[in-house]
Parts: C-alpha cells; structure tokens; sequence
C-alpha cells in the first residue's frame, strides 16, 4: 500500500479545482513495503483492478448498475500497513484530472437530429444552449425527458452522453436510437455538465521517519521525523508546476496508555505554512479487519503555528473495508476536511486495493476530492 492522503489547506488564490492538487498538508497513513510506485503511467499499471472497482462501487463511465458483491474473508492489519510506511517511507506518481460540475433545471432547448450513426443505429442531435461552456469530451447528463421525439422514446435521451463540440452555443450528442426525421423541436429537460478542467501528474515521496540528532520532541514527546514532498505538474491550469513540502513527527512511544500502535502520528508542519496536531487521537485497528468493517481513525487540527493559538481547520479521518470479489480487495480511507467555522470544505476518498492472486501488497489505485462548493469541483488521481 502506497499512501494516505488528507486534503486540509486550501490557496484560495488559486481556482477551487485546483486546489486540491496542489494543496499544502497531507497526512500519509498507509504503505506496504515501501517505495512502491505506479510509476509514471498511472492508471494504466492497474486497469484490471480499477475495472473491478468500477463495476463494484458503480463508479466510473459504465451505465451499468452497481452489482451486489460476495463479503471477503481476506484479513487486514492497517497497523502493520502503517509501521511499514513510516519506517521505509515510500513513493507514488499518479495521473491527475480535474473536473468542475454545473448543473441546469427545466430548460427548453432548441434541438434537430442531424445525421445517423453507428451503422444507423443512432443519431446525431444538435442540441442549442448558449454558453454551455463544454469541449468534445465533456459529459452531459440528461435528465427528466418525458415526452417522445421524433419517434424517439424519451428514455433515450435520459442518459450521459459525450459532447462533441460545435460552438459555444451548441453541440452534438449521440442517442442511441435511430430516426430518419430532421425537423426541429424543442426538448425540455434538466442538464447536468461534468467539464474537464485540467490533466497533469502528481508525485509524491515519504522518506523513512528517522530519529534526529539532537532529539525532535513535540508535545512532550520524542518523535521520528519524515519528509513528505508533493510535485504537481498540470496541463491547461495555473500553476502550470507546484511543489509542497511537509515534515511529518511520529512518536517513538504511543503516548495512549493502553494503546500499542507503533509510531501514531503525533503532527505534522507545512515548509512555510500551517501546522496540524492530531491531539494525540491517531490510532489503527490492533486487530485484523475484515469486509464491511468501519471505524474512526482520528481528527486532525490545523493552526498557523505551533503555538496552537489561531485555529485554521479541522479534518477527521475514517476507514471502511469495502465488500470484493475473489479477484480484487478494497480500503476506503475518508477525509472530511473543515474551515475554522467547521463548514465542510471537501471530502477526499482514497481506495486501496489488490489482486489476492497477484498482488502481495496493496497499493493506493484513486485518490477522489470533491468540494463542498458550488463549481462541485472534484480532483481525481489514479
């Protein structure tokens, strides 16, 4: 398993969307073996088992329903995943894709078949709204047709469909539904766009948390301390290449009476930025998880400082053992991340996963950030 990611700063000088990438505190929590990387290609080193997602969360560009799938029996020790990475540290490039949302009610569009397709089982629509603002390869979801057109059924045009671009005004959609009419009407219907804002890679590199010379204490405590580096290059958004750096303290001694795991995270603090202290409520599972479990893995607080006087956010932290099939396994880790007045800024989604006839670790295969705005932007790394 590569890394745990926890968005908790934003730069508000930046667009929202792209905040998330390049974001200034993150907290890693999981890697198995250390050093191991997707490498520079990204999603396309795990196809199978993002398929396998896919099908199972009903995510994805698939119109398929999500399919009810078997509970594991596969046991998870996210104690050891944690020792593991903050003694080897470890690396992870992803590809990186930024989209914005906007939705529309109750429009009266100007719309005319224009062609068939697909060997005439289907149709081209120009479909006229001004300033639609989407490119070819934006989505389009349509929603609330309940007239037929054109002798079309109107649960055809009840669908998510990909933009082929015309102007700013207007666009294509393909239905897959095939009429011979070309005359104009007009379709009534509430629209749904998912634009793509930006594509790039983002890097990411722990170094093994080491004890220093003289001794790191934090709260009292002696702590290992980590490099954590972020590397952002995008394509199509500013800044076009962004870097972050944030050193990372673990006690040496679990401060908890009682409790046994091994270097919790005591805190963390950005290179020229904020400062986070888990208040010492960091904690793994001692025990093996199993298919459905879930729980609360801590809470994170953000001030300027660390003197802990001006408060900047808040983020907490859960974990859920999706359900599988024999071919793959799943970890969710959650992370809902707060302002200073505890409004929701953005909830960060990070799945794990293995082929259990393949794969002897698991490893981070997409990293989700949607914000509580309303662009709905979402940050997507696989």
């Amino acid at each position: 398993m590569n890394r745990f990611l926890i968005l908790t700063r934003l730069l508000a000088r930046l667009q929202p969307w792209a905040l998330a990438l390049v974001c200034s505190l993150f907290v890693g929590l999981t890697a198995c073996g250390g050093n191991a990387s997707s490498g520079p290609t990204g999603s396309a080193e795990n196809v199978s088992i993002l398929e396998v997602l896919n099908t199972s969360t009903g995510s994805g560009t698939s119109t398929t329903p999500p399919i009810s799938l078997p509970l594991g029996t596969d046991s998870i020790s996210m104690a050891s995943f944690w020792e593991k990475q903050v003694l080897n540290g470890f690396s992870k490039t992803g590809v990186l894709r930024a989209y914005a949302y906007q939705d529309f009610k109750r429009l009266t569009l100007l719309t005319v078949p224009t062609a068939n397709a697909d060997n005439g089982k289907s149709t081209l629509f120009l479909i006229t709204h001004p300033d639609h603002q989407a490119q070819s390869g934006d989505i389009v979801t349509v929603s609330g047709v309940n007239q037929d057109a054109l002798g079309v059924p109107y649960s055809f045009f009840n669908n998510a469909f990909e933009v082929v671009g015309r102007d700013a005004n207007s666009y294509y959609i393909k239905v897959p539904y095939a009429t011979s009419k070309r005359e104009v009407f007009f379709l009534n219907a509430n629209l749904s766009y998912k634009y793509l804002d930006c594509v790039g890679t983002q890097t990411v590199v722990q170094t093994p948390a080491l004890g220093t010379d003289p001794i790191t204490y934090l709260d009292g405590y002696e702590v290992r301390v980590a490099k954590y580096t972020v590397e952002n290059l995008l394509n199509g958004c500013s800044p076009a290449a962004a870097s972050f750096t944030t050193f990372k303290y673990f006690a040496v001694t679990n401060p908890r009476p009682g409790f046994t795991l091994k270097y919790p995270l005591l805190g963390q603090r950005v290179d020229g930025g904020d400062f986070g202290s888990t208040e010492k409520t960091f904690d793994l599972p001692s025990t093996p998880l199993k298919s459905g479990d879930t729980g609360t893995i801590g809470t994170m607080k953000f001030y300027k400082s660390s003197n802990k006087v001006f408060l900047t956010g808040s983020a907490v932290l859960t974990y859920e053992i999706l359900k599988y099939t024999t071919n793959s396994v799943f970890i969710a880790i959650s992370t809902d991340a707060y302002n200073d007045n505890y409004n929701l800024i953005s909830k960060m989604t990070e799945v794990y996963g293995r082929d259990p006839l393949v794969d002897k670790e698991y490893k981070l295969i997409r990293t989700t950030i949607k914000y509580n705005n309303p662009r709905k932007n979402e940050v997507i790394i696989e």
